[in-house]
């Protein structure tokens, strides 16, 4: 399953340490309770009200709802970007066991619309089902592109895609970690 966390940052002051805590303390955090596999940032290339995306691999909808989660500090940031943390959703999705690790010289496609409303865009949507949490979206379609096609989704259909850059590599679980 993915669970995805869209927001924005509203303090452009801190949004540099948030980047920083977030990609190193908060992922480490999140990696060490069982259950969660991966996890990749991503920001749109284009404005868009939650510009930040965070994809996770988890096994399943309790590894969310769990005390090692919710102990962990999952749900929650750093008091210092707490308040900052703003249009704030998270899915959980089915469809895919792990998420597509996106390389720092490609780009993640990503569409709310029906598999209709794509048809015809060239793109090979993995298209998931909300499967819990917000479900402020009843599927979302995602895909691994490059930099061509990236471009070409901006300038020709804003509306009905987002296109995001990582922020960082895939990171997988510790090997360490219990099970």
């Amino acid at each position: 399953m993915l669970y995805m966390v869209e927001c924005d940052f509203s303090d452009p002051t801190l949004v540099q340490a948030w980047n920083d805590y977030y990609t190193e303390r908060k992922l480490d955090e999140v990696l060490a309770v069982p259950g969660f596999r991966t996890s990749q940032r991503f920001k749109a290339v284009t404005p868009m009200l939650a510009p930040y995306l965070a994809i996770h691999s988890v096994d399943s909808l309790e590894v969310l709802t769990g005390s090692a989660y919710k102990g962990g500090g999952g749900g929650s940031f750093d008091a210092r970007f707490q308040p900052c943390i703003i249009h704030w959703h998270r899915n959980l999705f089915a469809g895919l066991d792990r998420a597509p690790a996106v390389g720092l010289d490609e780009f993640l496609a990503v569409s709310d619309a029906s598999p209709e409303a794509v048809a015809g865009s060239g793109i090979d949507f993995v298209w998931l089902e909300a499967a819990g949490l917000d479900r402020s979206v009843p599927r979302r379609g995602i895909a691994r592109i490059d930099a061509a096609t990236a471009q070409r989704l901006v300038a020709s259909r804003p509306t009905t895609f987002n296109v995001f850059a990582p922020l960082m590599a895939q990171r997988v679980e510790r090997a360490d970690k219990p099970r």
